[in-house]
């Protein structure tokens, strides 16, 4: 990509957050390419680049942090800018029963007019545990990462969330780090064991808009949000 923007517009973030399941469905370039059309930053999970994934926005910045990795496949999280990507943070764990590797990606952008900076934490949280430790040391380090940051925070992805303990986790760290949830008003989320797995969080802004739209181009489906600076 070439000729980002050099900065993002405060009044007016516009985000996808979407499991993409590894582009395994049907179709699925059809609905990057609408949900793509008007975006600021994109936040992928289970994203592939061998798919071209990461050239979904002409004239912008991407940065990838790699998940699961064999001959001629490598998904992970990738995040989308619209806006020149000023810092990026790669983080790595694993999981502990089948080894393997869960990613998550921090990056920085900054906002038109103004002196502080947009960081966007992008998630693929920890799935297959017996108990909750792992989960909890791979969001704490997320959270660390993220705890200096003195401007306004989004925080996304899929958080594995289908255990009430998990979830509790999630919103203690949400909790620590001020962040509010983005709402719906029609929650059509990826639910496990009743529990929803997919998050939107922010801090310093207000959301204009949380949305989420059912595909048949993955087993999750995606959630747009349009936020502005407060």
């Amino acid at each position: 990509m070439s000729n980002p923007a050099p900065a993002l517009d405060p009044q007016h973030i516009e985000v996808l957050c979407w499991n993409i399941a590894k582009g395994r469905h049907p179709a699925w370039q059809h609905d990057l390419q609408r949900f793509t059309q008007r975006v600021d930053l994109v936040a992928l999970q289970e994203a592939r680049l061998e798919h071209g994934m990461h050239q979904m926005l002409p004239n912008g910045c991407w940065a990838f942090a790699p998940g699961y990795s064999r001959q001629n496949l490598t998904t992970g999280v990738l995040t989308l800018a619209r806006a020149e990507t000023i810092k990026r943070r790669l983080h790595a764990h694993r999981e502990p029963v089948i080894g393997f590797p869960k990613a998550a990606l921090v990056t920085e952008y900054r906002l038109a007019s103004r002196d502080d900076t947009l960081m966007v934490a992008n998630v693929h949280a920890i799935n297959f545990t017996p108990g909750t430790r792992h989960f909890q040391l791979q969001l704490h380090a997320i959270a660390a990462a993220l705890d200096d940051h003195r401007g306004p925070l989004l925080v996304c992805g899929d958080f594995n969330t289908w255990r009430p303990k998990r979830l509790l986790i999630l919103h203690e760290l949400i909790e620590a780090l001020g962040l509010s949830p983005l709402g719906f008003e029609l929650d059509l989320r990826r639910v496990a064991f009743g529990l929803a797995l997919d998050h939107i969080f922010f801090r310093g802004m207000e959301a204009i808009e949380g949305r989420v739209t059912r595909v048949f181009t993955s087993d999750h489906n995606p959630i747009n949000a349009v936020l502005r600076v407060n």
